[in-house]
């Protein structure tokens, strides 16, 4: 079976999706997708993924049809499903051998989408990098500051979650388990987007102890090496205009 990856680096839940590819082992070929030039809405890319978004999977079968996914946790969902590496694949996201722990992990999922996902201030963050001096401000108080202020009571309730489920582990996770699942995954991969251009979050100490063992993952940092340079360039550049204090 062959499997191709079509995603960017610098999208949250491209890396997610990439960086479980490699924790399970999996062999893929990446095809990058320029999707802030607009390539996602090209024909040849709806052929892949009808819905225009990355990531997007092609699967080549031995013995049937080829047929495409989209959605990053669709995607990180198959992967533990059909993975070869069976053991692996289920501290990640355990399926029908644990099916409590299983609908957990779905439920965190589903609330990452209106409680984080929601407040994603990266495009907003490189409009404010690329524009001129005289309206960074602007950018900054009238579109980052909301997305800010959003994003608050879903850190709050992050660290709610980390400090009950991990009373005594060094490497915290969402459920306390000892392993990360796809919901770590998911919402580690947003919150790094935003630290890796300066953020911090002081206020949050055990987000901000859940979040640094998640990066210290060979694979996390490996697949976030495009991100990292990005954050560098935009906190050495235009940091000065960033409330990068918002959540410390």
């Amino acid at each position: 079976m062959a499997l191709t990856l079509y995603a960017h680096r610098l999208s949250q839940p491209c890396r997610a999706v990439e960086i479980l590819a490699r924790e399970l082992g999996i062999d893929y070929d990446f095809h990058e997708v320029d999707f802030a030039g607009g390539e996602t809405h090209t024909e040849w890319f709806a052929q892949i993924n009808p819905l225009e978004t990355v990531p997007a999977l092609k699967v080549t079968p031995a013995t049937s049809d080829t047929f495409s996914l989209g959605e990053s946790q669709a995607i990180m969902i198959y992967f533990c499903r059909t993975a070869d590496n069976r053991d692996t694949a289920q501290r990640w996201y355990p399926n029908d051998a644990d099916t409590l722990t299983s609908a957990r992990i779905d439920q965190w999922l589903a609330w990452h989408h209106a409680n984080v996902r929601r407040f994603d201030m990266f495009h907003h963050i490189m409009n404010l990098h690329l524009t001129l001096p005289m309206l960074k401000r602007e950018i900054q108080s009238t579109l980052l500051k909301p997305l800010q202020d959003g994003l608050a009571p879903g850190l709050a309730t992050l660290e709610v979650q980390l400090e009950r489920s991990n009373t005594s582990r060094a490497a915290p996770t969402l459920l306390g388990g000892e392993h990360p699942t796809l919901a770590d995954l998911a919402i580690a991969c947003e919150l790094y987007q935003i630290r890796a251009v300066g953020y911090t979050f002081g206020r949050y100490p055990h987000v901000q102890t859940w979040l640094d063992a998640l990066a210290e993952r060979e694979h996390f940092k490996a697949v976030c090496g495009d991100i990292d340079a990005q954050g560098r360039e935009v906190f050495e550049q235009s940091g000065a205009y960033l409330a990068l204090g918002a959540f410390g």
